[in-house]
């Protein structure tokens, strides 16, 4: 078995949030981490934990995803199957609600990684992870679970609520895909690379 690690000496994405973030850098941000979601999700699999703190940045300004201990490769390439993706992974602050409830017993799939996104986009924005407020899992997963969604920053732009209102859509089949934010006027942003 090999192991292949890249050295990201920046720290991660929860460190610097914490510094705080302009929006411009939020933006170039949450693109990348749509680049890399829809990669993954191209190739059948579904991440389960992106979280800030599973982002880290390099010297260069870009973002790695990393740590896929939750992470599952699909069998049906195309769409997730009913059933196929149906424990409750990853860390509750970020967790979509078909994680939380279980989505009846048909599972969840690329989708849950969109709320995740949405959360990590809070967490840029305000500093704080969402649901910051509460002490433990349950009661963040209660919340969820009844159908709340964390509240959207007042400071961001309309562009970034309107991004976020997406990413947080309660029904995961009306969620947007990694692809489709990747047209929203929110990450429509240039990096040196372009």
């Amino acid at each position: 078995m090999y192991i292949f690690m890249e050295y990201c000496d920046e720290g991660t994405l929860e460190e610097v949030s914490r510094l705080g973030l302009q929006e411009h850098v939020i933006r170039l941000y949450s693109k990348q981490i749509a680049v890399a979601i829809n990669v993954l999700h191209e190739h059948g699999i579904v991440h389960r934990d992106i979280k800030g703190a599973n982002i880290f940045l390099t010297s260069s300004g870009l973002i790695k995803l990393g740590d896929f201990g939750c992470s599952v490769k699909l069998k049906n390439n195309a769409q997730t199957m009913p059933g196929e993706v149906n424990s409750t992974l990853g860390t509750a602050a970020y967790m979509a609600p078909e994680v939380i409830t279980r989505a009846k017993g048909e599972g969840h799939g690329r989708a849950a990684d969109i709320w995740s996104l949405g959360c990590v986009v809070i967490e840029m924005v305000t500093g704080k992870r969402p649901w910051h407020e509460y002490e433990h899992n349950f009661q963040i997963m209660y919340k969820v679970g009844m159908g709340h969604k964390p509240p959207i920053p007042e400071r961001l732009s309309l562009e970034g609520k309107d991004f976020l209102s997406h990413c947080l859509e309660s029904e995961p089949r009306l969620r947007w895909t990694a692809s489709q934010l990747l047209d929203h006027s929110f990450v429509k942003v240039c990096t040196d690379e372009e």
